[in-house]
């Protein structure tokens, strides 16, 4: 069921929001269309509609497919697979701004890309956007004729990063037609329990203020006690489901890299799974988004989506 806001909690959340929306809708635009310039055009890109559990709602989904490749000219055999959600602070409408990551994926490793949507807060709070990643990863399920459901991937950016990492493992343990084979997931959010005042280090770089955390949380989980639930903060999840490669990827200067780093020592020591824990120096959160060429952002940018590359081909083969 989904968590509940009192009247004047909910209209306050709902005004910072919408007026946060209005500002990164404006402010972003530059650094969106720099990440668009730079996608490589040959990628096919078809628009999908995912049928929701709720009778007549559908969830937005871009797909992108290797090169080559399109509903004209599908392939001779089911491609694998890589499912992705956005990163937004749970709150933020930014289907697409992936688009360079998972063009470049399909592209270089052969794989079928499929970015989703998923419901925002506070409007919809959790287990919403769970809910449309268990919808999307059902309909993955049902599609063998595009998708070989054997070789399967995750990924996600920031908050999308938190929900891959659910989907990687709550979410995984219900999927039996389907094997969830290897997680990519950047600068995620993966202890929401633990209170933003809490989250430092030594050198951060452009920052979240502290009141834009809580806003985040209090979007997402405003019931406070829940949010110790392994499908909210999965860093308390069982290390035992994680799939059998796990890449965390996170920046020097982000707050949120201890928790991170945290849930890889455990994997580390606890499992004999396939970690890879990168700390990328130099950078801050959503260092891939909107890059100018030779920063060091751009730098770190290429090294984490060749790391991913490289990691997609190895697990998928």
């Amino acid at each position: 069921m989904a968590q509940r806001y009192g009247f004047f909690q909910y209209l306050r959340l709902k005004f910072i929001v919408t007026l946060l929306r209005a500002w990164v809708a404006f402010g972003s635009k530059e650094k969106q269309q720099r990440d668009r310039d730079i996608v490589p055009p040959e990628v096919p890109k078809e628009n999908i509609r995912i049928p929701s559990r709720e009778r007549g709602r559908y969830i937005a989904a871009h797909l992108y497919l290797p090169v080559g490749y399109s509903d004209s000219l599908p392939p001779s055999k089911p491609l694998p697979v890589l499912v992705n959600w956005h990163g937004s602070g749970f709150i933020f409408p930014l289907l697409g701004t992936d688009a360079l990551f998972c063009a470049r994926i399909a592209r270089d490793t052969g794989v079928a890309v499929l970015d989703t949507d998923y419901r925002k807060g506070p409007e919809n709070t959790f287990p919403y956007a769970l809910h449309d990643a268990e919808d999307v990863l059902q309909w993955v399920s049902t599609q063998g004729h595009r998708f070989d459901r054997t070789r399967v991937a995750v990924s996600g950016f920031s908050s999308g990063g938190n929900i891959a990492v659910v989907a990687a493992t709550a979410l995984r343990k219900q999927l039996e037609d389907m094997n969830i084979q290897i997680i990519l997931s950047f600068y995620p959010p993966v202890d929401i329990a633990k209170p933003p005042e809490e989250k430092k280090v030594p050198h951060a770089i452009n920052r979240h203020p502290v009141w834009m955390l809580h806003l985040f949380n209090d979007s997402y989980a405003p019931d406070v006690s829940s949010r110790s639930d392994p499908t909210i903060s999965p860093a308390l999840a069982n290390l035992e489901d994680f799939p059998p490669t796990v890449a965390l990827i996170t920046a020097e200067g982000d707050t949120l890299r201890p928790e991170v780093n945290d849930l890889a020592e455990r994997l580390i020591t606890g499992t004999k799974k396939k970690v890879i824990n990168v700390i990328l120096d130099g950078v801050p959160h959503a260092l891939d988004k909107g890059c100018e060429g030779g920063t060091i952002e751009w730098t770190q940018r290429e090294r984490s989506y060749a790391l991913a590359t490289n990691l997609l081909k190895e697990s998928l083969k």
